[in-house]
C-alpha cells in the first residue's frame, strides 16, 4: 500500500514538473510549446541554438566593428602625430664663428715704415697693431692643401654649426649651398702669417667661392676623401633620437670679399625632399680674401717677425726658405 502511495506521489510530482516546464516554455519560448514532449524538446533545442548562434554572430560583428574603428582611429592619430611632427623647422642650428687658433691676420692697408720697424724683430706685441688696423683672423691650411686644388693661395673663415632635431621621424641632410652670394675685389693687401705652413687641418667642409657655391669639399688631413665633394661621401643624420650633428664650415673667396644670406640645406624625410636655411643670427655671412697683388707679407715665427716678398697668384717668398 505504501509503495502505491509513493508511486502516486512521484507521478504527481512528474506531472507538476511537466506542467511547470510547459508553463515556462510557453512563457519564454511560446513557439516551442507543444503537447508532444519530443517535438517540444526539439523546438527548444532549435530555439536555443538560434539564440547561441545569433549571440555569437552579434559578438563577432561587434568585435569587428571595434577593430576596424580602432585601426581607423590609430591611423588618424598616427597621421595627426606625423603632421604635428613635421610642423615647424626640421632642425635648429646654433652658429658661431670659429676664431680659435687663427693661422693668419689680414689688413686693409700696409704698415708704415715706422710700424714696420716696430713689428720686425723678436716677438713683437701685435695687439695694438691689430686693433688699429682692424685685423681679421683667418685660416689657410685647408685652402692651401693640394687636394682642394684652389686656384689662389687665399684664406678662409670658418663657422661652427650645431644641428639638432627633436623630430620623432628620421631625416637626412644630403646637400648644402651658399645662398645669395655677392662678391667684390678683396680690400686686404697685407697679411701676417702666424702659423707655419703644414699645420694640421680641421674636419668638416670647405666652400671655394672661386669655383662653386653649391659643392662643399671634405676637409681634414685624416679624411680618406680629402678635397672631394662632401655629400658624395658623407651625410648628416638627424631626428629619431640621432646624436646632434656638429659641423665646421669653411669658406674661401680667393681674391674677393663676399657676403651671402644663408647656407641652404637640402634634407630628405619620409615626406620627400625639402630645404631649410642656416642663418647667421639675423646677419649676413661674410668672408674676406686677399688682394690679387698683396703689398706686404710677414711671417711670425718662433724667432720673431720677418718680412717676405709677395709673389704672383697670392704666393710669397720669405728669407731663409
Amino acid at each position: 500500500m505504501q509503495d502505491r502511495d509513493t508511486a502516486d506521489a512521484g507521478s504527481a510530482n512528474d506531472d507538476a514538473s511537466s506542467s511547470f516546464a510547459d508553463d515556462l516554455i510557453e512563457s519564454v519560448l511560446p513557439d516551442a510549446a507543444d503537447t508532444d514532449r519530443r517535438r517540444r524538446n526539439r523546438k527548444v533545442l532549435i530555439s536555443v541554438g538560434w539564440v547561441v548562434v545569433s549571440s555569437l554572430v552579434l559578438f563577432l560583428l561587434t568585435k569587428s566593428i571595434d577593430w576596424l574603428t580602432s585601426e581607423h582611429d590609430a591611423r588618424v592619430t598616427s597621421e595627426a602625430d606625423d603632421k604635428v611632427d613635421r610642423e615647424g623647422p626640421a632642425f635648429s642650428a646654433s652658429v658661431r664663428q670659429d676664431t680659435e687658433y687663427p693661422e693668419a691676420s689680414l689688413y686693409n692697408a700696409p704698415f708704415s715704415d715706422q710700424e714696420k720697424r716696430q713689428i720686425l724683430g723678436p716677438r713683437p706685441d701685435l695687439g695694438p697693431f691689430d686693433k688699429a688696423h682692424g685685423a681679421r683672423s683667418v685660416f689657410y691650411s685647408d685652402v692651401w692643401h693640394a687636394s682642394t686644388r684652389s686656384e689662389w693661395w687665399g684664406y678662409s673663415e670658418a663657422w661652427l654649426a650645431d644641428l639638432i632635431s627633436d623630430r620623432q621621424a628620421a631625416l637626412v641632410i644630403n646637400g648644402m649651398r651658399m645662398k645669395g652670394v655677392r662678391c667684390t675685389p678683396a680690400k686686404a693687401n697685407t697679411v701676417i702669417i702666424t702659423h707655419g705652413e703644414g699645420e694640421g687641418s680641421y674636419s668638416g667642409m670647405l666652400f671655394d667661392v672661386t669655383r662653386s657655391t653649391s659643392t662643399p669639399l671634405i676637409t681634414g688631413s685624416d679624411e680618406q676623401h680629402y678635397g672631394e665633394p662632401y655629400f658624395a661621401h658623407k651625410k648628416i643624420d638627424l631626428g629619431n633620437g640621432a646624436t646632434p650633428g656638429g659641423l665646421r664650415i669653411q669658406v674661401t673667396s680667393g681674391t674677393k670679399d663676399c657676403t651671402w644670406k644663408a647656407f641652404e640645406v637640402t634634407y630628405v624625410d619620409s615626406d620627400g625632399t625639402h630645404t631649410q636655411d642656416i642663418t647667421n643670427n639675423g646677419k649676413h655671412f661674410a668672408v674676406h680674401g686677399i688682394a690679387e697683388h698683396p703689398k706686404q707679407v710677414y711671417e711670425f715665427t718662433v724667432t720673431g717677425m720677418a718680412e717676405c716678398g709677395p709673389l704672383e697668384r697670392g704666393r710669397y717668398e720669405c728669407p731663409g726658405w
